[in-house]
């Protein structure tokens, strides 16, 4: 009996350590995924930022408030541009990082 209880919890190890592997592999998909739109956002908010540095500011527009107001708003559009639209930033450093996740689960 002591040999069939031991493999039945061998088995169930195995078991456990499958699934806490493929838990932990989807885990670490899912914050790569975040990571990655994060990135987009953060990269879409630096073009916005240059696109508004390069305009000509004129007088009744250009003043500390404004700018932080643009700032701000900058921040919300790259946001909401980054999960709306498909920029592929985000899909391509999800895609070429995505395999040394994965290979980290075998190891």
């Amino acid at each position: 009996m002591d040999n069939i209880t031991l493999k039945l919890n061998s088995k169930l190890h195995n078991q456990n350590n499958a699934d806490t592997n493929k838990f932990n592999s989807d885990k670490n998909l899912k914050e790569l995924k975040e990571i990655s739109n994060q990135f987009e956002s953060i990269f879409i908010n630096q073009i916005l930022k240059q696109a508004r540095k390069n305009k000509i500011e004129n007088g009744l527009f250009d003043s500390e408030a404004i700018r932080t107001f643009n700032s701000m708003i900058d921040e919300q559009y790259s946001e909401i541009l980054s999960k709306k639209t498909n920029f592929g930033i985000s899909d391509a450093l999800f895609n070429q990082f995505k395999s040394q996740v994965v290979n980290e689960r075998k190891k």
